[in-house]
């Protein structure tokens, strides 16, 4: 990958520009419609950008001084899935709300009794007329208690193998019958996961996603391309400071003096460098079309005790004055502006990290099975019609 970026006098450098220009303080919307949110998307939600195009929106985007829309679930993970499934009706219902940030989305992909097995959910939309009823429960969904939009998975036919028999919503959060509560953190702040309750919820027919039985292979596309999207430099799911923060912090507090903090400092460095590289080609292959595939478990394995450990060094740096709420370690720990750029709360929420969109189990055995073709872990219920699982587990519990 050639890393020499067009100069200040490139044309497609200058025209970027001169939009921020004649737009100062661009909306969120007006941002959208530009292109701007997604340019690798094709029109008329994106540009169509290359890899330089969109590295080149990045920069004039952070050099206007604009912060583009938060919506990651729809943004990173999700609304692609509306350009290749989608109806048009769908694309036009959902997305300008969700590329603006206006509709934010969620993911109910988890469940109480799933673990990290998510063939095993137990929610079912069962065919009503021109509605699917759904009943059922998920867990640890975040920003389900702000969100406008729910990306479900429910088992619409029970009698399939637990994989073959699941399919993917675009569900309304405020439809009757939908409880969201708060799942409380140690970190103090407002939360970001919920548990919802679905108590005979009914969804249009035109909300499913794709077809009836695709809902495994579209939540796993989903899932690596969360994955790629939270392996970024940044500590926390690639957002918030990252390890050239920390290092400028460490230089400008006097923290480097210390050898042995030298030296740790130095190999977070370096592994930052090398998620930034990943990044990079991660961005490459989204410009090329290449679809996500196993290697953002790689990406996302090694990006997450990455953050768990440039946070943990920069409240030690701190000394017994990191112990104090609101004392930040570093003056310079924006990040990109989003809620992780406070070290205390990337501090305290980063356990988490590790455990969520796979734990680092989860991810080894993709790496494992996907990449290195070792034999997968046998599942004897892999073909069994999740009618008949579902009855053995529940003489089991009895």
């Amino acid at each position: 990958m050639d890393f020499e970026f067009p100069g200040e006098d490139h044309p497609r450098r200058q025209a970027i520009r001169a939009w921020f220009a004649a737009n100062p303080a661009p909306t969120a919307p007006q941002l959208a419609e530009a292109g701007y949110v997604v340019p690798h998307w094709p029109a008329p939600w994106g540009l169509g950008a290359d890899a330089e195009l969109q590295m080149l929106v990045d920069e004039e985007m952070k050099r206007a001084g604009v912060v583009p829309p938060r919506n990651p679930v729809a943004i990173n993970n999700c609304a692609q899935s509306l350009l290749t499934h989608g109806t048009e009706a769908q694309r036009e219902r959902f997305l300008p709300a969700a590329l603006s940030g206006e509709a934010t989305w969620c993911m109910l992909f988890s469940e109480p009794s799933g673990g990290s097995d998510l063939g095993a959910l137990r929610t079912t939309a069962r065919r009503d007329g021109d509605h699917y009823v759904v009943k059922g429960h998920k867990i640890w969904t975040s920003l389900a208690h702000v969100a406008k939009v729910g990306v479900l998975v429910a088992r619409t036919d029970p009698d399939a193998p637990k994989h073959q028999g699941l399919s993917e919503f675009l569900i309304d959060m405020d439809t009757p019958g939908i409880t969201v509560r708060p799942i409380i953190d140690m970190s103090g702040s407002e939360n970001e996961y919920n548990e919802v309750f679905f108590d005979d919820v009914r969804v249009p027919v035109d909300r499913l996603l794709g077809k009836e039985g695709e809902g495994w292979a579209l939540a796993m596309t989903q899932l690596q391309t969360e994955r790629v999207a939270l392996s970024k430099p940044g500590a926390i799911w690639g957002s918030g400071p990252s390890a050239r923060e920390l290092v400028e912090g460490l230089i400008a507090t006097g923290g480097l003096e210390d050898a042995a903090q030298r030296d740790e400092a130095a190999k977070l460095y370096v592994e930052g460098e090398i998620l930034r590289l990943l990044a990079y080609r991660a961005l490459s292959d989204r410009m090329n079309a290449k679809p996500p595939g196993p290697q953002g478990a790689i990406r996302k394995m090694l990006a997450a005790p990455h953050g768990q450990r440039v946070v943990d060094l920069a409240k030690r740096s701190q000394g017994p004055r990191g112990l104090l709420v609101g004392e930040q370690a570093f003056d310079n720990g924006r990040g990109d502006g989003g809620p992780f750029g406070d070290w205390d709360y990337a501090f305290w929420f980063n356990p988490a990290v590790t455990l969520g969109v796979g734990t680092q189990e989860i991810l080894k055995n993709v790496v494992a099975e996907r990449m290195l073709g070792l034999p997968r872990e046998p599942d004897p219920t892999a073909r069994t019609p999740f009618s008949a699982l579902a009855g053995q587990l529940r003489r089991a519990a009895e």
